[in-house]
């Protein structure tokens, strides 16, 4: 039934909830209702629990009294047998004197052979303590038949009212039987009962009744519990009358009055020999056995059995002896009070226990709720005040950024027409700062607006077609002049698995890679700042760059952190390196940018990206910055299905790296060949097998050919004819650069065209014009001026 009902309730779950939540929205509902629903369903529940434990207790009452029922069957069923055997031995002992004693010869039992007779044949009768033959005698013959008997016929109700004790067994003790129409003497008896012989059976009430009737009926009767002779313990007599002559079927009493010859009575003892028989039962002491003689039901007489009892548990069977006129009931009761019903006891209180935990739980789980529903209510107000507040402050950020931009632009604009008017050098200082001073602002209020615009969710890129490595040039020589002010060292290296051409925002991907470069070279003061981009595919394989990085053979020979750790938490790179949500006609690139700097201190690392945030306020005060950079870049990157991490290590440098996903465009050649550079060769020297390939990668931009070798002795012996016949070699040994050509007009289009790399030529030049060699051949082949000029 629970589980039909579980069934039900688990079906209709869905309802339930359903309803519990417009319930929970309604505001009509107060906690008091709460209160009156969980004390209903205590209240039910324990009615429930009252009816289980009512139904259990009931059950173990029914199996208590089938245990009794079956206990009191099985004594009472002995108790008839033994009863019955007993009867039927005292009918055949009836029969037995009838037909020898009276039929035979008078003298053919005698008082010694009966008393022996039935001393060995009592297994027979295993319910009697005795039998007693009464011979019939009319008043005409008494006197001869006591001078026969050699005693006198004595009165029993004497007897009867004085119970006998072993020390008055005498005959001569007891009163001569009053004068009566007839007697009937016991003349026969088994020792047990030999204190009845000459003892007139019909003096006495109960045995007169008995004798009377046992003649008119042909059958045994009993008499009514009375108390016995010698042991005054209570008994019954069963009598059966011995007839001179075999009756019909048909008798009449008369007859059979007249055929009577004598009484044969059988003894019962029913205190002792029911105390015997119930002995033989293992469970005798469990329960309590009562025999009754209900012939008056209004007043039964015990037979034996204690009346003091505890348990009212109570089974009743009917007992037939054989008298129709007589009933007797056999009563058992357990002698205990029934124990309590564990199971009803732990059932149902565990049944209490759950429902009232299980009705605390939900009470505890409505109030939480309503909690949270209050709580959840207030959140969405606030929210609701917060993103009003939010807008406001974008759109205030917003107008004033616009309406400070407009005038800082006029303001830009006279200083660049003041920069081209008479200035002396102090003035042209001034102007130049303010000029700086004016850029950064203009800077600042567009970093305030991105970040205003991200913030309201209304920044949208753009999607066009964009050449990655000339954005790479232009931001490379946006830095250069800051990186030879601080002596670093400026690089780029772009795979060539990286399409020509690609699909995308070329603003804020340029923004992006600003940012990141603006924050490393703030705080790098030596070293290199170094940027490479390949395909996410790429990155699961090993590159030039990464085959050759090692913690010393890196750009600028100070050690850095494995950029691999910077990109290890993103979650688009699978195990094969390809970005699963993305389709086939876009690639996702991966950027890195690494830097020998101070680094980032590992207390300051998990607040990298929050707005307005800097590592420390000694460094805000050092560098100055908003401290947003960052915070917009990640956002960009999000924006461009990508992600942004980094791997920082003080005191050794810091690597940035992200990834974008773009869009293929159009194949387009993208290498700059320039015409005057065909069929030229260059030789890059350097010990540095990675600034090599940086170098290679450079020049062969140029439509130049280029050979690695890793130093200047290596070249010179390995081929110093292939040396000497070169158009255009690059000696690098240590960043250092070696041009040489007879040509004049070569020289001059080869220095204009690498000039378009100013950060990396300077760095060139620098170096190299501390190179006693390359002076010496530049000032051997080309004029003094124009060597000033490039040296420049």
């Amino acid at each position: 039934m629970w589980l039909k009902l579980l069934e039900k309730v688990l079906a209709n779950s869905y309802k339930i909830h359903h309803h519990f939540y417009q319930l929970l929205e309604l505001k009509r509902v107060h906690k008091s209702f709460w209160k009156k629903l969980l004390w209903s369903w205590v209240i039910f529940w324990i009615v429930i629990c009252a009816w289980m434990f009512s139904f259990y207790n009931h059950h173990a009452i029914e199996k208590r009294k089938v245990t009794l029922a079956s206990m009191c069957v099985e004594r009472a069923r002995m108790l008839q047998d033994q009863f019955n055997a007993s009867m039927t031995h005292v009918q055949a002992i009836s029969i037995l004197i009838s037909t020898f004693h009276h039929g035979k010869n008078a003298l053919a039992i005698d008082q010694r052979t009966f008393a022996k007779y039935t001393e060995k044949t009592a297994f027979e009768r295993p319910l009697m303590s005795g039998v007693a033959y009464a011979i019939r005698v009319l008043h005409l013959e008494r006197e001869k038949f006591e001078r026969q008997q050699g005693w006198s016929i004595r009165k029993m109700n004497t007897v009867q009212q004085n119970p006998v004790h072993k020390d008055i067994h005498m005959p001569e003790k007891f009163e001569p039987s009053l004068v009566q129409e007839e007697y009937a003497p016991v003349i026969l008896a088994q020792d047990t009962v030999a204190h009845m012989v000459s003892l007139d059976l019909l003096s006495g009430k109960e045995d007169c009744d008995n004798a009377l009737r046992a003649r008119e009926s042909g059958k045994g009767v009993l008499t009514t519990p009375f108390r016995l002779l010698k042991t005054n313990r209570l008994g019954v007599i069963l009598t059966f009358a011995v007839y001179k002559r075999d009756l019909p079927s048909d008798a009449t009493p008369k007859d059979r009055v007249e055929a009577t010859d004598g009484y044969l009575e059988g003894i019962f003892d029913i205190e002792s020999l029911a105390e015997n028989l119930f002995q033989q039962f293992a469970g005798k002491k469990t329960i309590l056995v009562n025999l009754y003689d209900t012939t008056n039901r209004s007043q039964p007489i015990s037979m034996y059995g204690s009346e003091v009892y505890v348990d009212k548990l109570e089974h009743v069977i009917a007992l037939n002896f054989g008298d129709p006129l007589r009933n007797h009931e056999m009563r058992c009761r357990f002698k205990h009070k029934a124990p309590l019903s564990w199971l009803a006891i732990t059932t149902t209180g565990s049944t209490l226990v759950i429902t009232l935990l299980l009705g605390y739980i939900v009470f505890a789980t409505m109030n939480h709720m309503a909690k949270v529903q209050e709580e959840y209510n207030r959140m969405v107000e606030l929210k609701k005040k917060a993103e009003a507040a939010d807008v406001a402050k974008s759109q205030f950020l917003s107008t004033v950024s616009h309406e400070i931009r407009t005038p800082m632009h006029g303001v830009l604009g006279i200083l660049d027409i003041l920069l081209d008017t008479d200035l002396d050098v102090t003035q042209q200082d001034h102007v130049r700062t303010a000029q700086a001073s004016g850029k950064t602002l203009v800077s600042l209020l567009n970093e305030v607006l991105d970040q205003a615009k991200i913030e309201s969710g209304k920044l949208d890129l753009e999607s066009v077609p964009f050449d990655l490595r000339a954005i790479m040039d232009d931001v490379l020589s946006l830095f250069s002049g800051k990186s030879q002010e601080n002596g670093v060292e400026l690089a780029v290296y772009i795979s060539h698995h990286v399409p020509d051409m690609l699909i995308g925002d070329p603003g804020r991907f340029r923004q992006i890679i600003t940012n990141l470069m603006g924050n490393l070279i703030k705080f790098t003061e030596k070293g290199h700042i170094f940027v490479t981009v390949h395909l996410v595919e790429e990155v699961m394989e090993t590159t030039d760059i990464e085959r050759e990085a090692s913690s010393r053979n890196t750009l600028s020979g100070f050690p850095v952190p494995d950029k691999r750790r910077s990109w290890a938490g993103f979650k688009n790179i699978g195990q094969d390196g390809r970005n699963c949500s993305l389709s086939p006609d876009r690639i996702s690139v991966i950027v890195s940018v690494e830097d020998t700097g101070e680094g980032i201190p590992q207390e300051a690392q998990p607040r990298i990206f929050t707005p307005f945030v800097q590592v420390g306020s000694s460094i805000s005060r050092k560098q100055a910055g908003t401290g947003i950079g960052l915070s917009i870049s990640k956002c960009l990157v999000t924006l461009m299905d990508g992600e942004l991490g980094f791997v920082s290590i003080p005191k050794v440098g810091s690597t940035f790296t992200f990834t974008a996903s773009f869009t293929i465009g159009c194949s387009k050649q993208s290498k700059i060949i320039y015409p005057e550079f065909q069929c030229m060769r260059a030789l890059v020297v350097d010990s540095r097998q990675v600034r090599a390939i940086v170098s290679k990668y450079h020049v062969q931009r140029l439509g130049i050919q280029v050979e690695v070798v890793p130093s200047l002795d290596h070249a010179l012996s390995t081929n110093l004819r292939e040396l000497s016949s070169l158009s255009i070699s690059g000696l690098l040994a240590g960043r250092k650069i070696l041009v040489v050509d007879d040509n004049y007009v070569n020289l001059k289009v080869a220095a204009g065209a690498l000039k378009r790399y100013g950060s990396l030529m300077w760095s060139w030049l620098r170096v190299a014009r501390r190179h006693s060699l390359f002076s010496s051949l530049l000032t051997h082949l080309m004029p003094a001026s124009w060597t000033s000029k490039c040296l420049q």
